[in-house]
């Protein structure tokens, strides 16, 4: 393979931190065949031409910040097909007569789609994009839906949210969260939004949290909770074994749907589960 000349870099750089919204030092230094030590120096060239912000392991785009919170149709853009992926994985947890809880955001929103098709569901959400797609489902579902503060993410927050979790218990919570890391746990740009979703995680059995591998060395503003919060942490192909490996630390069970690099994987079971090496010690 002929290596891209720096031009070339540069600009599939940008599409990729455009559609995006981020991108990560290790995973652009597999996608363009070239060092990590190259990648690092063109993002400090596009970084000095202010095309982007550098960020530990990675680059944002300009004026990206811990407290940046992009809309929910920008979001709902991103990682669209590792959504679905997630999504169908995490859908296979569900039957009928749950009770399960849906944080706002993007990929519960993506999930909110397939498990409408699942009858005799009881769903407590704080968005009311999640609530009408159940509305539309007509499959005899149970919808509670939060009252709050409206975030631009589309989310329902504060006291009247944190209220009405704290009085419910669910089978399991699905939490989708704007940046995880090993340093700040599962976090989001907002401060209203980190306590109504720690009030998810208290009101659920289970927790699983759902998101795509560029959600991974990602920061924000607030912490929700530490990584071991979650019983599952459910991501797509694109996780690197490294970030896999570190979220086992911590996490029970972390799955990468649609990765297919499990020998044992079969068109039924489309993902792969590193077991927690807490339970070897």
């Amino acid at each position: 393979m002929t290596e891209m000349l720096p031009p070339q870099r540069h600009t599939l750089i940008l599409e990729r931190l455009r559609r995006d919204g981020q991108v990560r030092v290790t995973t652009l230094a597999t996608e363009l065949a070239v060092s990590e030590m190259t990648v690092r120096r063109d993002l400090g060239i596009l970084a000095d031409r202010g095309d982007l912000a550098k960020t530990h392991g990675g680059a944002t785009l300009p004026g990206g910040t811990t407290s940046s919170e992009p809309g929910f149709a920008h979001n709902l853009q991103v990682a669209a097909e590792e959504k679905e992926q997630i999504a169908q994985v995490a859908a296979e947890r569900v039957r009928p007569g749950m009770s399960i809880a849906l944080n706002a955001g993007t990929t519960t929103h993506t999930l909110a789609r397939r498990l409408a098709l699942i009858p005799d569901l009881t769903v407590i959400t704080n968005s009311p994009r999640i609530a009408a797609v159940f509305d539309e489902g007509g499959t005899g579902q149970t919808v509670i839906l939060t009252g709050g503060i409206r975030t631009p993410s589309d989310a329902l927050v504060g006291p009247f949210a944190v209220q009405t979790l704290r009085a419910l218990r669910v089978d399991v919570c699905f939490l989708g969260v704007h940046g995880v890391s090993p340093e700040g746990g599962l976090t989001t740009p907002n401060l209203l939004e980190a306590e109504t979703n720690r009030a998810f995680i208290e009101s659920a059995a289970s927790v699983v949290v759902v998101a795509d591998h560029h959600k991974w060395g990602v920061t924000g503003l607030c912490q929700i909770a530490e990584l071991d919060a979650a019983d599952v942490f459910l991501s797509d192909a694109g996780l690197e074994d490294a970030a896999r490996d570190r979220l086992a630390e911590s996490i029970d069970s972390v799955i990468r749907a649609g990765d297919p690099a499990d020998p044992t994987r079969t068109p039924e079971t489309p993902q792969t589960t590193t077991p927690n090496p807490k339970e070897n010690r």
